[in-house]
């Protein structure tokens, strides 16, 4: 008790020598984390198994089950299955204006995937920056103190002055690294997520256009023989 006790004062020493940048800082840390904890949970209910969603309802809709396949995408929650209902609700409509459709639908999903993920390329981006803002502003209030003596100053007041400037970019970087880490971890996520929406979207888009096909040519049959 008394080490953790010792280590958040620490901890807290050193933010305070670090100057007022250090508190923008440490609010990027704590958005970021609070960013890093919502995705992962996000993700961690986001099914990634395209392939056998898709085969299920695709064979709901070989055997003419519509209703079955509506219902399956509506109460087994998955971005394939809402992606794929405006196409199950309007069989009919032409191609293109199948694939817009599935388009938009598919970009909602992606949106929703990369909700916040653009604060963590922000967060990455100024948090060094400001501590390299910190940085300098602490190198300029040393020498300052090194002009006000006139060269006189203690070499170890001085190194003291400089070692609490570099404390900005310590903090900076040190909140940046994790960042980039989760971001590009998040980025590849969104991407093959993508490409599956992508790829299923268009198997769809072909499924629907064959099946409508082989109804229209089952009707003209069927007319012909009367």
């Amino acid at each position: 008790m008394d080490e953790t006790t010792g280590l958040w004062a620490s901890t807290l020493q050193l933010i305070g020598k670090g100057g007022v940048v250090m508190f923008p800082i440490l609010l990027c840390s704590v958005i970021a984390l609070a960013i890093v904890i919502e995705r992962l949970v996000f993700f961690k209910r986001v099914s990634e198994d395209f392939e056998s969603y898709y085969a299920k309802v695709r064979s709901m809709l070989e055997g003419g089950r519509k209703d079955s396949a509506l219902a399956y995408c509506r109460d087994e929650p998955h971005m394939l299955g809402r992606m794929m209902i405006p196409g199950i609700e309007q069989t009919e409509m032409p191609r293109w204006k199948l694939e817009e459709t599935l388009t938009l639908a598919g970009q909602e999903e992606i949106n929703l995937c990369g909700k916040h993920v653009r604060g963590l390329e922000v967060i990455a981006t100024i948090a060094p920056l400001m501590g390299l803002l910190g940085t300098v502003v602490g190198m300029v209030q040393a020498f300052n103190k090194v002009a006000q003596y006139k060269g006189q100053v203690d070499p170890g007041l001085l190194a003291g002055g400089i070692w609490e400037a570099l404390l900005t970019t310590a903090a900076g970087l040190a909140v940046a690294i994790p960042t980039v880490v989760m971001l590009h971890f998040f980025e590849k996520k969104i991407e093959t997520i993508s490409f599956q929406l992508a790829k299923y979207g268009q198997l769809f888009v072909h499924f629907l256009d064959a099946n409508r096909g082989a109804k229209t040519a089952e009707r003209e049959t069927s007319n012909a023989s009367y």
